[in-house]
């Protein structure tokens, strides 16, 4: 998704640590003593992977000049390991674009994911109702036994990554199993089905992420605004991490 996480290096006197600890472990093993401005488009902890993000922008940043590009992503999948911020996001974002599917764990180069670009006509718009650590989501959802219920469509949705079809099981599967109500509430499930333009939506952590079409991302927004949390309006991905220098 997008906008992107940024980290600019020697920035101006208001630059400083980022409060972001993937960002902070980065930092401390590449040494680095520049400031670090770190621009985050998006709340940290609500579920839009922004310690992964973040942690490799720090890694390309810090590093890029003595680092291979590889190199720098595999640290920051260590930084969010060791952080206990997240699993698999790294991989994920370094595939770059659109759907994607984890197919074997670990860091890029050494897990394997294949990502597909999303339709051009959709929009994504999120809803960031709470904050809640990776861990605690991981152990509530494991007692659930959800990631067993969750790996015959994995498996399915993975052959293809059609996202019509990634639509409608993931809409099923979070429906069926109450995902998006423990988020939002069954009023706030209720609101968010009857969204114009509704394509899908599930719920992850604190968030929920519905994919609507783009000619009513407008009054799919003003549809949800009585739900009363932050709403987030993102663009598909279009390509991978990147590294500007200006």
């Amino acid at each position: 998704m997008e906008p992107r996480a940024k980290i600019c290096t020697e920035g101006e006197e208001e630059a400083r640590m980022s409060p972001v600890a993937t960002v902070r472990r980065v930092a401390e093993v590449l040494g680095a003593e520049e400031k670090i401005l770190t621009v985050l488009p998006l709340p940290v902890g609500v579920g839009y992977a922004v310690s992964a993000s973040a942690g490799i922008a720090a890694a390309l940043a810090l590093g890029a000049q003595k680092h291979k590009v590889s190199e720098l992503l595999a640290l920051a999948h260590e930084a969010e390991v060791r952080e206990r911020t997240g699993l698999g996001d790294v991989l994920a974002i370094s595939c770059g674009i659109g759907l994607v599917a984890r197919l074997s764990p670990g860091a890029p180069g050494i897990g394997r994911a294949e990502c597909k670009q999303l339709p051009p006509s959709i929009s994504l718009i999120s809803v960031a109702a709470a904050r809640e650590h990776a861990g605690e989501y991981v152990r509530r959802y494991t007692s659930m036994r959800l990631h067993e219920a969750a790996e015959p469509i994995i498996a399915k949705v993975s052959e293809s990554l059609d996202f019509h079809l990634f639509a409608e099981e993931i809409l099923r599967f979070n429906l069926e199993n109450g995902l998006i109500r423990s988020v939002i509430g069954e009023k706030g499930e209720e609101l968010v089905l009857r969204t114009p333009g509704l394509i899908t939506a599930y719920g992850k952590k604190g968030l929920v992420l519905l994919a609507v079409e783009r000619s009513r991302a407008r009054e799919a927004v003003e549809h949800l605004s009585p739900l009363g949390y932050s709403l987030f309006y993102l663009r598909p991905s279009s390509s991978s991490v990147s590294l500007e220098v200006v």
